[in-house]
């Protein structure tokens, strides 16, 4: 709800309803509510986030605020999983059936399932599953700045320590939209497809492999 660029974003109304429900919505038809935990902080900034979301009945951790993979290290403590499917909440319009599609290249062997390290699929459209047992192992008192505030980029700026499965669409035309909300401007943008329904789908061929 700090949000440098947009203050209070997450509950701005939008199309009817405040952000953060079309981000649940729209990850809900891929995975079952129960499995969705709201990975927020303990800030007093976000107390009405985090009610908001309690009410509708999700699940709701509270963590650091400015070290955000500590904030899920210690969420993953409280909600067990075998992988992370981190989707960031400026994602309303997001693809459900992207989870679906990198949920069916994760592997054991894989550290990180991803389609942002290469990119191919337009903002608002990231989906990344990390391994929870390689990202217990991370040592969290050694991560940069940026990579306590962007938890995977640990991943990415050490590709040769780390497996990493990037996905790959083949539609040009679909990695020149944006369907992120950053800025007022964006929500203003993007509210009218929403308002009609208009949620974007993937149809390109997808492929999964190393880079």
């Amino acid at each position: 709800m700090s949000s440098r660029r947009f203050p209070g974003k997450m509950l701005r109304i939008t199309a009817g309803r405040p952000l953060v429900d079309w981000v649940l919505e729209r990850v809900s038809l891929a995975v079952l509510p129960e499995r969705i935990t709201l990975t927020t902080s303990a800030d007093a900034t976000d107390d009405p986030l985090a009610a908001h979301v309690a009410g509708l009945g999700f699940q709701v951790f509270r963590g650091d605020l400015n070290n955000v993979a500590v904030r899920f290290r210690d969420c993953l403590d409280d909600y067990p999983a075998d992988w992370i499917v981190r989707i960031c909440g400026d994602s309303p319009m997001l693809d459900p059936g992207i989870i679906t599609c990198l949920s069916r290249h994760c592997s054991p062997d894989l550290d990180l399932v991803t389609n942002v390290q290469k990119r191919t699929f337009p903002p608002g459209q990231s989906v990344e599953f990390i391994n929870a047992r390689t990202f217990e192992k991370l040592n969290f008192g050694d991560l940069h700045h940026e990579e306590k505030e962007h938890l995977t980029q640990v991943f990415y700026r050490n590709p040769e320590r780390y497996q990493i499965c990037n996905v790959e669409g083949n539609d040009h035309h679909w990695r020149e939209q944006s369907y992120v909300v950053d800025t007022k401007d964006d929500l203003q943008r993007l509210e009218p497809l929403m308002q009609a329904g208009k949620f974007p789908r993937y149809f390109g061929v997808v492929r999964g492999g190393f880079a």
